[in-house]
């Protein structure tokens, strides 16, 4: 995606968000969702709140939001509540340790 792509995509209009998995849709409606909350979980209970393909709307807008409000930015009860979180987190932890010394 180009920069006239990226800014024709932000400058929809918030009434388009309706996450319906198309590829176009679901990013527009993952960066409404972003942009019209302050938190993490308010974030991805917006993207949810779209209906249709929820999955795919929540988890890009989550994926968004994660790089914008962090790990400490996830609630710690759905952090605590995720099977694998031992497996995870040494993989992520190196994957920060990797991408954040540069």
């Amino acid at each position: 995606m180009d920069a006239a792509d990226a800014g024709a995509l932000h400058a929809g209009n918030a009434d388009d968000a309706r996450g319906t998995g198309f590829v176009i849709d679901t990013l527009w409606s993952a960066i409404h969702a972003v942009e019209s909350t302050d938190g993490y979980e308010a974030c991805v209970r917006r993207a949810i709140g779209f209906g249709h393909d929820t999955d795919t709307t929540a988890c890009v807008a989550g994926g968004i939001a994660g790089m914008r409000y962090g790990v400490q930015g996830i609630p710690g009860r759905w952090r605590e509540g995720l099977r694998g979180r031992e497996m995870v987190e040494p993989l992520r932890e190196r994957l920060l340790a990797r991408y954040t010394e540069r």
